[in-house]
This record gives structure tokens, sequence and C-alpha cells, in this order.
């Protein structure tokens, strides 16, 4: 039974939205006026949450990594604040990199993750947002290894972009270490 690492954006981010929101997580994102000009990028930062834990990491410099421990979950989401000029654009992408093991094999696979981009246009008063996150799920206890094989660890490599309204912009990398499942 084969599955893709469980990057989940469909199904688990509504849910989880939700529920952030009715705790009161979720806040209104102010709009502001496009001034003339604006010299300084949109400021990007990781924010690493841990389902089980409940514990939230942020992570400012750019090629960071963290290490997710197997059957660990965690919810990664990419927050941009441009207080100066607004939020023009958000896109995330990446690729998962992993190794499946059997009686001392190892297959090597690879994959794109599906990218995620977020426009904001100025509104009827020529305000735009302040604010944008683009979000998604790693599950380590989901993997492309089949039911024999045992996943042997990995990398997930994110690379968040950001433009302002006046086109200033900012890239930040993120590195996931996936650690391999004990042999049994």
């Amino acid at each position: 039974m084969a599955s893709g690492t469980k990057i989940v954006a469909t199904v688990l981010m509504p849910v989880l939205l939700a529920g952030l929101s009715l705790a009161g997580c979720v806040k209104h994102v102010p709009n502001i006026a496009i001034p003339e000009k604006d010299v300084s990028p949109p400021k990007l930062v990781w924010e690493v949450y841990n389902l089980q834990t409940k514990e939230t990491k942020g992570i400012e410099q750019d090629g960071q990594s963290f290490v997710v421990a197997p059957g660990d979950l965690y919810v990664v989401t990419l927050a941009v604040e441009d207080l100066e000029s607004g939020v023009k654009e958000v896109s995330l992408t990446g690729n998962a990199d992993y190794k499946c093991e059997q009686g001392g094999k190892v297959e090597e696979k690879k994959y794109p993750l599906e990218p995620q981009t977020q426009k904001a246009s100025p509104d009827y008063d020529k305000k735009v947002p302040v604010r944008a996150e683009l979000t998604l799920s790693v599950d380590q206890s989901k993997h492309g290894c089949t039911e024999h094989q045992r996943f042997d660890g990995g990398t997930i490599s994110l690379t968040g972009k950001a433009q302002n309204s006046l086109n200033g912009a900012g890239t930040k990398t993120l590195r996931i270490t996936l650690q391999p499942r004990p042999s049994s």
C-alpha cells in the first residue's frame, strides 16, 4: 500500500483553521493604503507547530532546518508581513526526497510538493492586507514506501517567496529532516 509523504492542505487545513478560528487564534488582517514608495522587502518567518506537544517555534533565519521524529505531525506556516506597503503575493514551493529500505536494499524517491500561491489585489479603497500566510502539514507517518519497506529518512526542502505592493521581494528557505523509522 503506497502513499506520498503526507503534505495535506486540502482536508486537514480547513478543519485546523476552523479550530484555530474558534479558539481565537485566527485574527483579522488589517488593510493599508499603498504608499508612494517603500524600499523595504516584506518580512518572512516560518512558524512550526507540533500538533502532539502543542509547541510553536518561529524560524526567522534563512536556510534553517528542524527535525521531525517518526510519528510526529507538524503544521508549517510561511507567515509574511509588510506594515508599510502590504503583501501583494506569497508563494510556497518545495520538494520531498526520501528513502525506503527493504532487505538491505535502499530505494530513493523524490517528488515536488504542490505549489501554493496567494495573491491580493487592492480593495475598493485601494488598500491591501499587511499579512498573508500559507500553511501545510507534515505527517511523517505517511510516506511513499510500500508496506514491506521501512521508511529510511528523508528531507523536505521548502522555499517561500513574497512580494509587497511596490514589488519589494523576499525569499526564505526551510529544510525539514525526516528521521528514519526504527527497524522492527
